[in-house]
């Protein structure tokens, strides 16, 4: 049965498009942010207390660009939406990690995900979660049934 006559899929065709948009919207969101004022971000990492301060500077300049990339590439070929769904969830789930490490030593940090100045707590933690959750349904949808068309 061809992918898209299948009932199935037509229904949750919605719901795999959604997911890009979303995905798409958070990274470009975020790597945005990050572009326009890197020294926060900057800052925003080294409060993790996880990496060393030369890292921290690589960090805050390849990360933004990396984000953009991914939400563009989510719109572009199969190969290329394969790659950015791929380090979506690497880089989710990293931060994640990341931040439940900040919530479980007390740190009173702000997450510098976004640039909304949301301070570190278990719901920032969830809101991970639910993107993970949200690009695992992309990563499936596209590989399922999205991949063998551009």
């Amino acid at each position: 049965m061809e992918p898209m006559r299948n009932p199935w899929v037509q229904r949750t065709a919605g719901v795999g498009l959604l997911a890009r948009v979303l995905i798409s919207g958070l990274f470009s969101w975020a790597g945005w942010i990050k572009i326009i004022d890197p020294v926060s971000f900057a800052r925003s990492i080294d409060g993790y207390q996880m990496v060393p301060q030369d890292v921290v500077v690589l960090m805050a300049w390849v990360l933004p660009w990396l984000e953009l990339w991914i939400a563009g590439a989510l719109w572009t070929t199969p190969v290329f939406r394969k790659a950015a769904w791929c380090w979506a969830l690497v880089l989710l789930v990293v931060f994640t990690i990341a931040k439940i490490s900040a919530v479980l030593r007390g740190l009173d940090i702000e997450c510098g995900c976004t640039g909304s100045g949301t301070p570190m707590t278990w719901s920032a933690v969830l809101e991970n979660g639910f993107y993970i959750i949200l690009t695992g349904f992309g990563v499936f949808w596209d590989r399922r049934f999205g991949l063998r068309r551009s």
